[in-house]
């Protein structure tokens, strides 16, 4: 009979045991935790983890919760590396379903934009359409669509804008399609971007287009924030191509419109615009 025993844990148990209680209160949607004290306690785990091999899916798990965790505390610069480094370790031991890569690319893709590193963003969100588009990750055909909106802007963002103009342009007709209408009140945000495209290539007749298509759009919605927004746009515009009898004429559009809906902040603002383009165009007399 042994005089006494041992217990012997291994360095994977080891982890595991200090490891999975953290994990489970990140987790929690009803957890509170101060974020500070949680990458604190992750940090310290990460010796322990290197420990068991630099691509060991042990260290994979840390560094993505710790990347969980910056993002929750919108410390993306942070957070992004930690993320990258373990999506690729968990990629190369082949573990990810369909839809933890949808999902994590998806995740890695929102911390780019977070951190502006927006060729980043586009590879990542790029991986998370991929991704969606497989039978294993279930999405709605409107979330599919979104991610990749969400590519157009980042292609914008990073200055491709005639990439982001020609992605719009498909995305435009597949949406269009996938809602059976031209008049729905989600193509308003694809359409304007479509126009901020356009505009930045120095093509003003396509800004002017895509801008015409956003207003007749909110009009059949009678949907005053699209006519609004889109008015204003299409002042600028004009005011920048040297028509100031239309910019003034766009601009009066939108007093009346904020006039006609009782809302007096709307007023005020509407007609300081009107009082602000009167200023400029006295100016450049």
């Amino acid at each position: 009979m042994a005089l006494f025993s041992r217990s012997s844990t291994s360095p994977a148990q080891q982890f595991a045991q200090r490891f999975n209680p953290l994990r489970d209160t990140v987790y929690d949607e009803g957890a509170m935790f101060s974020g500070s004290a949680m990458s604190a306690d992750l940090a310290a785990l990460r010796p322990l983890a290197e420990g068991l091999g630099a691509e060991s899916s042990e260290l994979a798990q840390l560094l993505w919760l710790q990347f969980v965790v910056y993002s929750k505390r919108q410390m993306d610069d942070e957070g992004l590396p930690l993320g990258l480094r373990a999506l690729a370790i968990r990629a190369a031991l082949g573990d990810l379903t369909p839809t933890d890569r949808y999902q994590q690319h998806y995740a890695i893709g929102e911390s780019a934009l977070q951190s502006e590193e927006y060729d980043t963003a586009i590879e990542h969100l790029r991986q998370s359409a991929l991704w969606a588009n497989h039978d294993g990750a279930v999405l709605s055909l409107e979330q599919k669509l979104g991610i990749r909106e969400e590519i157009g802007y980042a292609l914008h963002e990073a200055g491709r804008f005639a990439e982001a103009l020609a992605h719009n342009q498909q995305l435009l007709g597949d949406a269009q399609t996938a809602f059976g209408s031209d008049k729905d009140a989600r193509l308003s945000g694809l359409i304007n971007n479509l126009a901020q495209n356009a505009y930045e290539l120095g093509d003003a007749a396509q800004a002017r287009h895509y801008l015409a298509q956003r207003l007749a759009l909110g009009q059949a919605l009678h949907d005053d924030d699209i006519v609004l927004d889109t008015l204003f746009q299409q002042g600028v515009l004009a005011h920048e191509g040297g028509d100031t009898a239309l910019a003034r004429s766009l601009f009066q559009q939108r007093v009346t419109i904020a006039h006609a809906s009782g809302d007096d902040d709307l007023l005020a603002e509407t007609e300081a615009t009107l009082a602000e383009l009167a200023e400029r165009e006295q100016s450049s007399r």
